[in-house]
């Protein structure tokens, strides 16, 4: 293989939960209960990107959350998946549907047999679905897209006279809450098509929580479940993969209203991605980066593990195109700020990556309240924290941005 090519595979495994290993009921009162029903299962699907010697495994769960305290330690969790693919380079990233496991420790259903058992199950199969995509490897092209699906995002925090509350308080949604902001309804789609334009993979990120379902005891996979469904049974794209974006204050317009609005809404986006023109780009080789940043936990937010507040950072970049993972509840202004500041033409952002470190709200949210700015087990870092994300991201892309160049003038 060449150092400039590109090469990719795919593998998808079931990850679904016996139904004791319930669902969040509550994050205040740390509550959970058993599911009664599976819906749609849930799915680990693995995409291995390799070029030169360097491999890479992007692996998006259908799943809530997962931190250093639910898994048995981050570093611990993350060896058990090695095998063709170093743990260094696997970025776990969840959907975050509300309707899959407490999985981050934010009640003690992480300490209960079943659960224990399920998340050993799980680590064993991702480690095979890597293996398997690692055999499979396949030169590939790839393109990327953009468009936007109106009518499925808001602005989530709403502020009135007696203080900041959550759209769905105010369901049905007015016309005047949709027409808030900030929002980001763009879909940014990334295809890898192999040998004889057979398609590997179609990754898709958009930016909105999966809580269609939240509070309703069946597992589901909510709209990143039927987005991807829709998209590998047309036989056009692939396997498919959700990247979820900074939607740590984006919501849908409908939240626990059922598996009706969950399907409208991953139609609607599967639709559109397959709707919209890809742009090929010339890009081959791709480089891959990680950083870690400690954050301090804030008092009074029940969190007594620090490797909780351990921020990783994950970039990997080709010549026109980033897609950088950031960890935790990310607010849709931070990563605005970022995709602004990034030197790549393309900049692709997911949320929800690694290991949960909560939201991170901005210092405009800090002063105005609510529900993300805890303190509690779901918002718990020190104040600040958004802003430093954000920094360490830009300095990474540009980083990376300019070795690449630097590189490609020597060469």
């Amino acid at each position: 293989m060449s150092q400039s090519e590109l090469c990719a595979a795919t593998a998808v495994t079931d990850i679904t939960p016996p139904l004791e290993v319930g669902l969040l009921t509550s994050s205040v009162k740390a509550e959970y209960a058993p599911f009664e029903s599976i819906r749609t299962p849930l799915k680990a699907r693995v995409l291995v990107l390799q070029s030169g010697k360097e491999k890479v495994a992007v692996v998006s769960l259908d799943l809530l959350s997962l931190t250093d305290t639910s898994v048995g330690g981050w570093d611990h969790f993350k060896a058990a998946m090695a095998g063709a693919v170093p743990a260094a380079n696997i970025v776990i990233c969840c959907t975050h549907t509300h309707s899959a496991p407490e999985s981050g420790a934010l009640t003690g259903l992480y300490q209960t047999p079943a659960f224990i058992d399920w998340l050993k199950k799980m680590q064993q199969d991702i480690r095979t679905a890597i293996n398997t995509a690692a055999e499979q490897l396949q030169p590939c092209t790839l393109s990327v897209a953009t468009a936007s699906l109106e009518g499925y995002s808001l602005q989530r925090r709403i502020k009135l006279p007696e203080g900041m509350v959550i759209s769905d308080s105010l369901q049905p949604v007015s016309e005047e809450l949709m027409n808030g902001v900030p929002v980001d309804r763009r879909v940014k789609t990334v295809r890898l098509m192999g040998n004889n334009r057979q398609p590997v993979a179609t990754v898709v990120q958009a930016v909105c929580h999966p809580v269609h379902e939240m509070c309703i005891p069946r597992v589901s996979a909510d709209f990143p479940g039927e987005l991807c469904t829709a998209l590998e049974q047309s036989g056009k794209n692939g396997t498919a993969l959700f990247l979820n974006g900074a939607a740590g204050n984006i919501n849908p317009p409908t939240v626990s209203m059922g598996a009706a609005y969950s399907e409208a809404h991953g139609t609607a986006m599967a639709d559109l991605v397959e709707a919209t023109e890809p742009l090929l780009l010339g890009d081959t080789a791709f480089s891959f980066r990680r950083i870690s940043i400690p954050f301090a936990v804030r008092s009074g937010s029940g969190i007594s593990n620090p490797l909780d507040a351990v921020a990783r950072i994950s970039l990997v970049h080709f010549k026109s195109l980033a897609i950088l993972f950031l960890p935790g509840e990310v607010f849709v202004e931070t990563a605005l700020k970022i995709e602004q500041a990034s030197p790549f033409e393309y900049t692709v952002i997911a949320g929800f990556s690694e290991n949960n470190i909560g939201y991170m709200p901005t210092p405009q949210a800090f002063e105005e309240g609510g529900y993300e700015t805890g303190p509690g087990k779901w918002s718990f870092l020190e104040k600040g924290a958004s802003d430093r994300i954000s920094e360490a991201a830009i300095d990474l892309l540009h980083q990376q941005f300019d070795k690449m160049n630097a590189h490609l003038i020597k060469s």
